[in-house]
């Protein structure tokens, strides 16, 4: 997970960014093993502060550490009505990535058009646009297209070891055909982990109308405990039957117990001309180079290949080299922050 989340900021590439943090009461010390694994495995930070006693501060130390793992795209998770007396541990883990595209829309093309919602409805957006006859990376399959987007990954195009060595970063952008199409297409996707990978657009395309909307997505899930109970994960929920006394022990120097109470996670997504930027918070309390126009051994399509976002679609931010799904959503609504 090191090196498919390494910064390639330093090189020209995308901006990649991750944080773990650990928050113990003060009341209690963390276990030798659990903190060397905090800060030496994942390069975390572990910190004690007074949950019981100065709640507000504990909760602003946490969120400023938040906002700087994620470059202020994410500037609060935990609010006042969240937080609780009893709290004795928070661990939280901050993603933030910032890319830009390999080939940049041109700001002049954007243009309001018309998305249409699942309800039948329709909203009024800027789309981003290509002309009628460049080359995307676009796959047609039964019922739904897939739009494959690279970002760059380093400015230094002539050191072929460092490129090839380093992370390669794409957005999936997966099309359902028909209008209302997208839970059956989210159905497909979810019910076999390769689905996303078995459906990779092959090669370049000539495209005829090709748009895709500007969108920035934020959400925040409090109830993230009760999704991973049902898909079975129950013990850490189970004050009873957890099993965690390698993390801490108390001011006697007895094992603490501990169980997980709640978990939050907030997502910040934002896709424009230049690139997206991307950040996720969740706490427990090669074909780097684009299309080429002038392979021998390619030949064109006869027709050109439509791939207009006008309707709900999902989308991923994927590390190639590794099939590692950074970041995936879906966009019902681009006008709104969902």
């Amino acid at each position: 997970m090191g090196r498919v989340l390494a910064d390639q900021a330093p090189t020209g590439g995308p901006c990649v960014s991750f944080a773990c943090g650990s928050w113990l009461d003060a009341s209690y010390s963390l276990k030798p093993a659990y903190r060397d694994a905090i800060v030496g495995t994942y390069k975390g930070a572990a910190s004690t502060v007074d949950f019981k006693n100065h709640p507000v501060e504990a909760r602003k130390e946490i969120n400023a550490w938040v906002a700087r793992a994620t470059k202020n795209l994410i500037t609060e998770v935990i609010k006042p009505e969240s937080q609780s007396v009893d709290t004795r541990h928070v661990v939280g883990n901050a993603i933030y990535f910032k890319g830009e595209w390999l080939a940049p829309f041109d700001k002049s093309d954007t243009a309001e058009r018309e998305f249409r919602r699942l309800d039948g409805s329709s909203v009024e957006v800027p789309f981003m646009q290509r002309p009628s006859g460049s080359y995307h990376h676009v796959a047609c399959h039964d019922g739904f297209r897939v739009l494959r987007l690279p970002y760059k990954a380093t400015s230094d195009t002539y050191n072929l070891k460092l490129r090839y060595s380093l992370p390669s970063f794409a957005m999936l952008v997966f099309l359902p055909d028909d209008r209302d199409g997208l839970p059956g297409l989210l159905d497909r996707i979810t019910a076999s982990p390769e689905f996303v990978d078995e459906h990779l657009p092959p090669g370049c395309v000539p495209v005829g109308r090709f748009r895709v909307p500007k969108f920035k997505l934020a959400f925040c899930h409090y109830g993230i405990a009760d999704v991973l109970r049902g898909l079975g994960l129950r013990l850490p929920f189970d004050m009873f039957a957890a099993e965690m006394s390698g993390i801490a022990v108390e001011g006697d120097g007895e094992d603490a117990a501990m169980f997980v109470s709640s978990v939050i996670h907030k997502v910040v997504v934002e896709v424009n001309e230049e690139g997206s930027e991307a950040a996720a918070y969740t706490e427990e309390s090669d074909d780097d180079l684009g299309c080429s126009l002038y392979d021998d051994d390619y030949t064109p399509p006869p027709k050109l290949v439509d791939f207009v976002a006008d309707h709900p679609f999902a989308f991923f931010i994927v590390e190639e080299r590794s099939q590692a799904i950074v970041f995936a959503g879906h966009v019902l609504d681009p006008s709104e922050e969902e």
